[in-house]
């Protein structure tokens, strides 16, 4: 689960700023709050963040999406370049370093894990366990003034494991790049405490954008029969007109694909065996799924199937639905994940409302909260303009997050538990009023002048 996560010095974000998952002391919707008996604190399964356009909300998402992407894939070759991107509006903060923090709970266990980079090096890089009010350094990494390399890996010479490791670890912090991660180089190399923090970032934390998909739907579709009864379920009960969905098979030939792209897709398929499946995107954001069988490609594409007023199937291209309908068609995946108890994963979405009614948004909110037990891992962290779910009816205090921009264009974060505000107050109203921040300045927006004097 994530506990906290704080950032600096990056885009919009020029002073370190700190977002927490963690649960104050209110009662409200207690039932739905992770609680551990070994730990002394309890952790919010819903964050919500709103802000004006141009404020920072997905600013806020770039900043954890590009943690996560250095994390993952990291860097191979010593002429990268780290795509880091400091805030610009400060002539000081362009050759500072930008940092990233986050503390995890990953079993029973909490992890602090933080590094700082330039766009030339990792300036700083450590992991800590956490243990009530005693912290456990893993390993570090840093610099001397002079350039030279500092590192702490005192633990790993301390722990029960072999030499042959322990040379191995040794041997990496000779051999990790300036422009790397040492837990990105040493992700999957079976060291566990490494492992279970690195392929947390890679299995756990999932990051949707406006355009992006948590899974492909057809491949859900192919795989798991339990999936097409939820899909079809959901966008029956949310008036789409649509009552299932199915993958048809098409003519490989038939793709809206150049024949160089139809050769390469081919030849992908023949080198990956029989199981392969990919999924290529065509023109006007079409899908289909290409596979191998026996000597032959084959592909289907995703078509959405209504009755006609005779009550037959028609089935319709997915460019043939409206904006909303394809939204919510690509959120699927994800909310039927969210619809698991025993979910571990923690899904961060920017703009989740996106072309989607304010009740329909409501409502996936609504049944993710609805299968949350006090032993349920998952979480829901979203950006969102829609100012009909500030509803402490839905929604605690602690869930609700704003985000400002202030004179020297730095934004900024604070949350509604930082208000003296009574549980049952209308936070909507007080919310559009201004009284918590987050929202556009508006003086009156320009108008064109009539021009009264008459034509000759």
């Amino acid at each position: 689960m994530l506990i906290n996560f704080r950032f600096g010095n990056y885009l919009s974000f020029r002073d370190e700023v700190e977002f927490t998952c963690l649960a104050s002391r209110e009662k409200q919707h207690a039932e739905r709050v992770f609680r551990s008996p070994r730990l002394k604190f309890r952790i919010l399964p819903l964050a919500t963040i709103w802000g004006a356009n141009g404020s920072g909300k997905s600013n806020f998402y770039y900043a954890i999406q590009f943690a996560r992407r250095f994390i993952v894939r990291g860097k191979s070759r010593p002429e990268d370049r780290i795509d880091v991107e400091p805030f610009k509006l400060d002539p000081a903060y362009l050759a500072l370093p930008t940092s990233f923090g986050f503390d995890l709970l990953i079993n029973d266990h909490i992890y602090s894990y933080q590094f700082s980079v330039t766009r030339e090096r990792v300036v700083s890089e450590s992991l800590d366990e956490v243990k009530g009010e005693k912290r456990t350094r893993i390993y570090s990494r840093g610099w001397t003034d002079s350039g030279t390399p500092v590192w702490d890996i005192e633990y790993f010479r301390k722990l029960d494991m072999s030499e042959d490791d322990k040379q191995f670890i040794e041997f990496k912090t000779r051999d990790t790049l300036p422009n790397q991660l040492f837990l990105s180089e040493l992700r999957g190399k079976k060291i566990p405490i490494l492992d279970n923090v690195g392929e947390w970032f890679r299995r756990n934390l999932v990051l949707l954008d406006p355009n992006a998909v948590f899974k492909p739907i057809e491949l859900s579709l192919q795989q798991v029969e339990e999936f097409r009864r939820y899909a079809a379920d959901l966008l029956q009960k949310a008036g789409t007109g649509i009552y299932s969905l199915e993958n048809e098979m098409v003519a490989i030939e038939s793709l809206p694909l150049s024949e160089p792209q139809k050769a390469e897709i081919t030849k992908m398929l023949s080198a990956s065996g029989d199981k392969a499946m990919f999924q290529v995107e065509g023109p006007e954001r079409r899908r289909f799924l290409v596979f191998r069988e026996g000597n032959e490609t084959k592909a289907m594409k995703l078509v959405a199937n209504h009755n006609d007023c005779n009550a037959r199937r028609v089935a319709f291209e997915m460019t043939d639905e409206s904006e909303g309908t394809q939204r919510l068609i690509d959120l699927l995946s994800a909310f039927y994940e969210l619809s698991n108890p025993t979910t571990e994963k923690v899904f961060v979405i920017d703009e989740l409302d996106r072309s989607l009614h304010t009740l329909l948004t409501r409502s996936l909110v609504e049944s993710f909260l609805s299968v949350r037990q006090s032993s349920s891992r998952g979480q829901l962290i979203f950006t969102t303009h829609d100012g009909l779910l500030l509803d402490q009816n839905l929604m605690r205090r602690d869930e609700v997050w704003f985000i400002d921009k202030n004179a020297q264009g730095a934004s900024a974060l604070s949350s509604l538990s930082d208000f003296d505000v009574r549980y049952d107050k209308d936070i909507r109203k007080s919310y559009l009023q201004g009284r918590f921040g987050g929202i556009p300045n508006i003086w009156g927006l320009p108008k064109q002048a009539l021009n009264a004097k008459k034509e000759d």
